[in-house]
């Protein structure tokens, strides 16, 4: 009954609108199609269809690319056996959060042993000197050598004010941080320079993006991006553009551009796929139309394009960004075209109509509508 009722209030409001005289051009002879309306002259000069022909327009627009999360070099420590020697036991794992300077593992090592007794000496042998900037100097060499072995300035004060040789060299954390990985094991023997863990400052993070080379020069350092991951459907966040590659890709006709993340939460993750929109200072001219003159049905997004007085084409568009009520079509028209703003759901309509009167079907309900919801 509801199905009836509306059919019949829309033939009857498009017939009384639009008048008798308005038929689909959909036979061979016509040359039109099932997307076509054709408008008699009385109907044109009604005033109820207006149209517009397409042009450029300035717009404050994005870009879209897509991107990857990585470190922020400069929060990431390595951290590297400086001494050969023995490890004992391990005092964090990976994944544990940590601060600057905590336990991380004991390590045996001779070397170590032997640089605390050279300290402990040293004050020994200042004793017997007369000059203090030599017996300074010795000290200080001491110590230096302790803290190359990786030995804190906590462990050396200890050393000194108690004169007892430790067991172990503490590994100590050089930044707070997440322990990323670990390669420390119970009883691992270690030479210098072997990587032992990564801890990284995940309080920032940077995502990297190729950027066609048309795009150069409307990106700039300093500009807003708001990323998006599928881990976090419907939160952006927000960062800015703090580098632009110096070369393009000969193969890919890309430039690297590296924007910064702010992640106080640590809900993002290095290594992560990410949506980016690149806010655009300059605005670029670009094919835009008012939102009135874009209708949406299930199969995307459609304008009535004007071929020639009177008669109107169903075209199938891309849209973008909206701004304003314009909104931006990146594909399907091209400037200089013409078409329908004023009465564009009304030639939908009679379109609909008419096609139903063709086929001896109902007109489908609800594939009329605006191009947001």
């Amino acid at each position: 009954m509801r199905k009836s009722l509306l059919e019949g209030m829309t033939v009857l409001l498009l017939f009384s609108v639009a008048g008798p005289g308005c038929v689909l051009a959909a036979s061979p002879s016509s040359g039109g199609g099932e997307k076509d309306v054709r408008l008699t002259e009385v109907q044109r000069q009604s005033g109820w269809v207006s149209v517009m022909t397409v042009e450029k327009k300035s717009m404050e627009t994005e870009l879209r690319r897509t991107g990857t999360l990585n470190f922020d070099e400069e929060k990431v420590s390595i951290v590297s056996a400086r001494v050969a020697g023995r490890e004992v036991k391990i005092l964090a794992f990976e994944g544990q959060k940590v601060r600057k300077d905590d336990p991380l593992a004991y390590i045996y090592s001779p070397d170590y042993t032997t640089a605390e007794v050279e300290l402990l000496n040293a004050f020994k042998v200042a004793l017997t000197l007369s000059d203090q900037a030599e017996s300074g100097a010795y000290i200080t060499a001491a110590e230096r050598k302790l803290r190359l072995m990786g030995a804190s300035k906590g462990d050396i004060d200890q050393l000194t004010r108690t004169k007892t040789i430790s067991r172990y060299l503490t590994l100590h954390a050089p930044r707070s941080g997440v322990i990323l990985n670990s390669a420390l094991r119970a009883g691992l023997f270690m030479n210098p320079g072997d990587q032992l863990m990564t801890i990284a400052d995940l309080s920032r993070l940077l995502v990297y993006m190729d950027i066609y080379e048309g795009d150069f020069p409307l990106v700039r350092t300093g500009q807003t991006v708001l990323l998006e991951s599928v881990a976090y459907p419907g939160k952006t966040f927000p960062g800015k553009i703090v580098y632009l590659g110096g070369m393009v890709d000969p193969i890919t006709r890309t430039f690297h551009v590296r924007a910064e993340i702010p992640n106080p939460e640590r809900l993002l993750k290095p290594g992560m796929f990410a949506s980016v929109r690149i806010r655009l200072t300059v605005p670029r001219p670009v094919v835009a139309v008012p939102e009135v003159a874009v209708l949406r049905d299930e199969h995307g997004y459609h304008v009535f394009v004007e071929k020639s007085p009177g008669i109107f084409e169903l075209r199938r568009v891309m849209t973008g960004r909206e701004e304003k009520g314009w909104i931006r079509i990146e594909s399907g028209l091209v400037p200089g075209e013409r078409i329908a703003v004023k009465g564009a759901l009304l030639l939908e309509g009679i379109r609909e109509t008419n096609l139903s009167e063709a086929t001896g079907s109902s007109p489908p309900l609800g594939r009329i509508g605006r191009p947001r919801p």
